[in-house]
């Protein structure tokens, strides 16, 4: 809960509890929603801050001013002006939660019904969970302005529920509708407090299904339209067979959400997120699909084949093998390519990284093995005694040693300073096809075609155990321990 880490609003926190709870019997099962306790949190701060104002010995306008807010209710009068604070600040400042006021400056704008010395503007300001600093405002907590803005929104269904569109109806009393004004999906507290009241108010529900189904013929309600959406799917309202033709709901978060067998023929569903939805059997025939994220993850297009892949050490760099022979290097932080390694004649089956991260090997169909400069990208050694294509690449864990793998039924452990060769590891009667080694660095191990697992002592270059199996072995790999 947001408030707690506020000592001062905990505290009032606490003293609203007991309204939550009172008249319920079964206080073992009781379950609190957030929305409820800010509810009850906000009336109790301005029925204190009413009484306050009462005790005080107010004269002239300002006696005047209270008595009339008095009269008309002034818990209802404070909320309201909370509320509209809270959406001109998304209005006019996009969320932005500092308001700056300079009466002489701002006395003509929007600021002024909120901060002019009027009397009744005053008293309710004053009542409000505002803090100031200076020519500063701003509300007491981040959460107490997503409460207020969240309010705005439901305060216009529940006291009117004539707001809410009708297919084929006029809805262009609709266009300043709080829904209206911009994408939600980012303000995930707002759509918790929204959601809160759809599972509290069943006719919330409903006004917000109407802004759906008014979308499909009023382009105007589809970012309404998208809000009230995300606000249902994250409300756990199923979707299940539901006749979505032709709604329009751009940029709706739909992820989770249970649409199964929905009927979504001619959707606007541009920019929608829909991963993890449940969509067996759904309709998405002539719907618009632009940029629908499915919780795939990203993909590079490559114009040939590619036969390796390795990340660098630190995970910043991608290395692609290609089969023409050249290698390509991807920034992972926007999967921008960075370089292009050129300089073998044939397809790229293997590459790895050094530990240290500044050097690539690459071992080639072109029966070569190069050494690569991360950072200038040329070839600092190139190894050429393999009589065949090369099948695998390896860096010792220290990057002392590198090991190539080839169809020549050989291992060569090579000295990447130097490229002296340091051991031939023999024995395998087929291609090798995989190599690996130990975290330690103290061994390699070897699968083969020939249905053999060899392990090899790197210090001494002696065998140490062959491992007889029925099948070519494919692929090796030590556990990290």
């Amino acid at each position: 809960m947001d408030l707690v880490k506020n000592p001062f609003l905990l505290r009032l926190c606490l003293e609203a509890l007991p309204q939550v709870v009172q008249d319920r019997s079964n206080l073992w099962r009781l379950h609190v929603t957030r929305v409820e306790l800010y509810d009850a949190f906000v009336q109790h701060w301005l029925g204190v801050n009413k009484r306050r104002l009462q005790d005080l010995k107010l004269s002239g306008d300002k006696f005047l001013a209270l008595d009339e807010l008095l009269e008309d209710g002034f818990e209802q009068n404070g909320m309201r002006f909370q509320q509209d604070l809270a959406a001109a600040i998304f209005r006019e400042q996009q969320g932005r939660p500092v308001v700056e006021y300079i009466h002489k400056r701002d006395r003509s704008s929007w600021k002024a019904a909120f901060f002019s010395p009027d009397p009744e503007i005053t008293l309710l300001r004053d009542a409000s969970l505002l803090n100031r600093v200076g020519t500063q405002y701003r509300f007491a907590h981040r959460s107490i302005l997503e409460y207020f803005y969240s309010c705005t929104i439901y305060m216009l269904s529940r006291s009117d529920r004539e707001f809410a569109p009708r297919p084929r109806a006029d809805s262009s009393k609709n266009d300043h509708h709080p829904l209206s004004q911009g994408n939600l999906v980012a303000e995930s507290s707002i759509i918790q407090f929204l959601v809160e009241r759809v599972q509290l108010d069943p006719g919330f529900k409903q006004q917000l299904l109407a802004f759906i189904e008014q979308s499909k013929t009023d382009e105007r309600a589809s970012c309404a339209a998208a809000n009230a959406i995300t606000i249902l799917v994250k409300a756990g309202v199923l979707f299940h067979g539901a006749d979505l033709r032709g709604i329009r709901v751009p940029g709706a978060d739909l992820s989770g959400g249970q649409f199964d067998s929905a009927q979504l023929q001619e959707a606007e569903l541009t920019g929608v997120n829909l991963t993890g939805s449940w969509i067996r059997q759904a309709d998405f025939s002539k719907a618009r699909m632009e940029e629908v994220t499915f919780g795939e993850l990203p993909y590079l297009e490559e114009v040939e084949g590619s036969f390796s892949i390795a990340y660098s050490v630190d995970g910043n760099f991608l290395a692609v093998g290609l089969e023409g022979g050249n290698i390509n290097i991807y920034n992972t932080t926007n999967w921008t390519r960075t370089q292009t390694l050129e300089g073998h004649s044939d397809r790229v089956i293997g590459i790895a990284y050094s530990p240290s991260g500044e050097q690539l090997l690459s071992g080639s169909w072109d029966r070569t093995v190069r050494l690569w400069s991360c950072k200038t990208g040329s070839a600092g050694i190139i190894l050429e005694r393999h009589t065949s294509w090369a099948t695998a690449v390896a860096f010792s864990p220290l990057g002392s040693q590198v090991a190539l793998a080839s169809y020549d039924k050989t291992v060569r452990i090579w000295d990447p300073r130097t490229g002296d060769i340091l051991f031939v590891l023999p024995g395998h009667t087929d291609w090798v096809y995989s190599i690996a080694y130990s975290p330690d660095g103290r061994s390699l191990v070897s699968g083969s075609k020939d249905g053999k697992v060899r392990i090899l002592d790197t210090y001494t270059g002696r065998m140490d155990l062959v491992l007889h199996k029925t099948a070519p072995v494919r692929s090796v790999a030590y556990s990290p321990d």
